[in-house]
């Protein structure tokens, strides 16, 4: 089982809980704040309350140069750079640690799992021989991925596509120099922990935590260190250009980290700021050769190159500063910063006189793994002033290789550039060059949504900041423009995938992305129509090799024909080649995934109004249909669930209909009929519409119990179960601009009240979202490890439902129930538990977690959709009932 037991499938799950605890905690700290390109932001903070209403608003203006700061009464005011209002974070915040992942099911769960854990033993033993990793894992979007932490240390690297190390690299960090007549006062790297690597033993590290502050919005955050008996602040101010609806710039692998400087004296400081990077990557689970280091000169200033070869393929970083008419620049390059003595040297040259003795070379100096480079700026400000610093980082890696090596992808980025002039050099220049405008262009997306008076604070946070995932989950984004055996889509507009999570590595896992795909349809549509032509393209697909699936022991086809794969491969082995990484349950029997492509397939249609993409894709979704017939066991019209986990709650079983597989089938028979209408295929309009008809009769005799649908038609004690995502179908329709044509009113007006009162407020005072299952006497349901979790997309989903039932023209009102729902997914991940840019698949009331980092939460941009089309129904209303007075 993929969501529960993947982790029973995960190798480590067999080692001593004190080693995922391990790993929990180094997550914790490591990469609680945001990511450095695509995943640096953080959120407005508020106190738990059961009001909408809060203290905090986020919003703020753009300040593109230090000319635009006010003054007031000749004092420079640096605040006016960050978020008026926001979740502000000490460095010295501490979570709640009783928050745990997830390590012991009930012993009533652990029964089913022992074939399993019998089966996988082998399976593991040989991908151990074959010397495989069974299942485990900053920037714009498919670039790699570097981490950064609220206290602003670096960390979270996928720079090999899909994989990730977890570690802090201690080297990487900036220093602060301030002099005063001549004479160096105060000298501090600007990082809270106490460096220990040989090179640093004589650096004063250790910045302390009460004196820092970090703040942000995705895709930019703002961190202020208020430098202690100096009178001195640094704001570090961080963009990345993740914009909707741009396909060049966010895709590119930069960071911008722009030094606002004030000095609060009386008199005039000399302050320098340092940068260092290290070769290599975070740990040494890839091999690094090659290593070469390379002071570099540009247009726009100075700084270094270090190029080397990361599992074989070329990676340079590049860090270039800003020169100025008022600022000295200088470079040293190849230093070991586990040498005692070369670190020393360096700590000493820098506090000498805030500059560095420069050793320029013509050529590349070759050097080893784990040694490092850094640029020093050296500028003068005047009493109540503030000066600016820039830097720019880039790490440019344009040909890569998944696990397997057998076929090279170059990135997206590199295609708006001239292939044989492209390097970091290269695109630091164009980072410094386009900044203003990136600035901008964020700024014309987010205020909108942070004036908005009508939202509550914290979701203007998590909005923008749930986003992170688009870059951060594993993202790769290849240019295959000359690839005749792809779309022209595809080749248009590149090839794109994200992971399920960063624990669960599988590339566009389809069940999840149902979900999760709102992000991707409402900001870059044109990659949301490339994931799906590529899984239209595998429909036709099936594999000759097969495998035992570890759960039942069963022998079937890695992949069938005329159905949905679970997802397009591991980035471990190879993607698109190789289908189907997920090898607990055979899912070409899953009873959900043929029913979301159907309706992912009406809604991208309905969103983007791109006709030639539904002619495209027609003739699969008749294949497709034609498929799910084959799941009616019983001729009723309706899917039956085969007595196992056979949907996205792969450890929840179902049997006969069901209100989760069943909504979803009745909701994509809808979507098939307009298809169809639009395609003009009256004989398919007829064949869908009579089927809709008897599928609809057999949910509502079968599950409809008066109050909301039952969970299944089984004779089992758990079948009448409260499940909080049973009008998930119903969900995608009403975004599709559907009213109540296949689900009565009246029922899903019971079913969302009877959710939120006791799935919602019953289960956790509303404090912890809505949990997926209790029971019909208002229990938590405990019949699986899933149906106890609260799973943060649903909840998000399930709030956009809710949303969508306030109208002028129905009396109904869950506005406020929607809000508080979703508040405590929040807030619990955000304020509570320490997992803000991690946000995990699931949360239990016993203060555990599954699964850090995972796609489905980027569904709270259905919320978002629900929004708009709940505003523009009323304003219709408005203008009709004011036409007929």
């Amino acid at each position: 089982m993929k969501r529960a037991a993947y982790r029973l499938s995960d190798p480590h799950f067999y080692q001593s809980s004190r080693w995922l605890q391990s790993l929990w905690e180094k997550r914790r700290t490591a990469a609680t704040g945001a990511t450095m390109n695509a995943a640096q932001t953080t959120e407005c903070y508020t106190e738990w309350s059961n009001s909408l209403k809060t203290d905090c608003v986020v919003q703020y203006k753009i300040m593109t140069s230090v000319d635009e700061i006010t003054l007031n009464e000749n004092k420079v005011i640096l605040n006016n750079l960050i978020p008026k209002y926001n979740w502000n974070v000490r460095f010295d915040k501490r979570f709640d640690q009783q928050w745990k992942p997830f390590l012991r099911p009930r012993p009533n769960q652990v029964l089913e799992y022992i074939p399993l854990l019998t089966r996988y033993m082998k399976y593991y033993l040989q991908m151990k021989k074959l010397k495989r990793r069974p299942r485990v894992p900053i920037g714009g979007l498919g670039c790699g991925t570097i981490g950064r932490g609220f206290r602003g240390e670096f960390c979270r690297y996928q720079l090999c596509p899909g994989l990730y190390e977890f570690q802090i690299v201690e080297a990487n960090t900036f220093t602060v120099c301030v002099r005063r007549h001549n004479l160096t006062t105060y000298t501090q790297v600007l990082t809270p922990y106490q460096l220990t690597k040989n090179g640093f033993q004589t650096w004063k590290s250790a910045y302390p935590k009460e004196c820092g502050n970090y703040y942000g919005l995705y895709p930019q955050s703002w961190t202020v260190y208020d430098l202690p008996g100096q009178n001195i602040k640094l704001l570090c101010k961080q963009l990345s250009p993740v914009i909707p609806h741009d396909y060049k710039d966010s895709s590119l692998p930069i960071a911008v980290f722009d030094w606002y400087i004030e000095n609060l004296n009386d008199e005039p400081v000399e302050v320098s700021l340092m940068f260092i990077w290290q070769s290599g990557s975070a740990s040494q689970e890839f091999s690094c050769t090659n290593v070469t280091h390379e002071f570099i000169t540009t247009s726009h200033g100075h700084g270094f190159s270090i190029n080397q070869l990361l599992r074989e393929m070329k990676l340079e970083y590049c860090v270039v500063a800003k020169q100025e008419s008022d600022n000295s620049i200088t470079v040293k390059t190849n230093f070991d910063p586990d040498s005692e003595k070369s670190g020393q040297a360096l700590w000493y040259d820098l506090i000498s006189d805030g500059q560095l003795d420069e050793n320029q070379k013509e050529f590349p100096q070759k050097s080893s793994v784990g040694t490092a480079s850094c640029v020093c700026v050296q500028t003068t400000v005047q009493p109540q002033e503030i000066k600016t610093t820039e830097f720019v980082l880039a790490w440019h890696m344009p040909i890569v290789k998944f696990g397997c090596a057998q076929e090279s992808y170059k990135r997206w980025y590199t295609k708006f550039f001239n292939e044989s002039e492209l390097c970091g050099a290269h695109l630091c220049s164009y980072a410094m060059e386009s900044k203003s405008k990136w600035e901008i262009a964020i700024q014309q997306w987010q205020q909108p949504i942070l004036d908005d008076e009508e939202l509550p604070d914290w979701y203007k946070s998590a909005l923008f900041n749930e986003l992170y995932f688009v870059s951060d989950g594993g993202t790769v984004w290849f240019d295959v423009s000359n690839d005749e055996k792809v779309s022209n889509h595809i080749r248009k507009w590149g090839r794109f995938a994200y992971l399920e999570g960063q624990e669960y590595r599988m590339y566009n896992t389809y069940d999840v992305h149902f979900y999760a795909s709102f992000a991707l349809i409402m900001n870059w549509p044109e990659l949301e129509l490339s994931i799906q032509y590529d899984f239209a393209d595998t429909i036709y697909k099936e594999t000759e090799e097969t495998r035992i699936y570890l759960f039942h022991g069963s022998i079937a086809l890695i992949k069938s024909l005329h159905c949905i794969p679970h997802d397009l491969g591991d980035p471990d082995e190879e993607p698109w080649l190789k289908l189907n990484a997920y090898s607990v349950h055979d899912t070409s029997d899953w009873k959900d995934l043929n029913i979301k492509y159907l309706l992912q397939i009406y809604r991208d249609y309905v969103y983007t109004k791109n006709k030639q993409f539904l002619i495209d894709v027609w003739p699969t979704v008749k294949l497709v249909t034609d498929r799910i017939k084959t799941f009616d066991t019983d001729g009723d019209g309706l899917v039956d669930n085969g007595g196992f986990a056979d949907q996205t709650y792969d450890a929840w079983k179902a049997t006969g209909a069901s209100a989760y597989c069943g909504g979803l089938h009745v909701a994509s028979l809808r979507a098939c009929i307009e298809m169809a209408r639009v395609m003009n295929d009256l004989q398919a309009v007829e064949e869908y519409d009579m089927w809709l008809e008897k599928a609809k009769k057999s949910l509502n005799e079968k599950l409809w119990n008066g109050q909301y649908y039952d969970y299944d038609s089984s004779q089992s004690r758990h079948h009448n179960s409260i499940m909080s995502d049973q009008l998930s179908g119903f969900w995608y329709l009403r975004l599709c601009g559907h009213q109540y044509e296949e689900f009565d009113k009246e029922h899903v007006d019971s079913i969302l009240h009877t959710i939120f009162k006791i799935n919602v407020m019953q289960f956790g005072d509303g404090k912890l979202g809505a949990v997926n299952g209790m029971t019909s006497d208002g229990q938590l349901e405990t019949a699986s490890i899933q149906s106890e979790e609260v799973w943060t997309g649903v909840n998000y989903s399930l709030s956009a439902t809710m949303i969508m039932e306030v109208s002028s023209t129905f009396p109904i009102n869950m506005t406020h129930e929607a809000f508080l729902t979703s508040e405590g997914i929040y807030n619990t991940c955000y304020n509570l538990a320490g997992l803000s840019f991690q946000t995990p698949e699931a949360l239990m009331k016993t203060k555990t977690f599954r699964s850090c980092g995972y796609m489905r939460a980027l569904a709270i941009w259905s919320m978002q959709k629900a929004i708009e089309l709940t505003r523009s129904y009323k304003q219709k209303n408005h203008i009709e009932n004011d036409n007929l007075s």
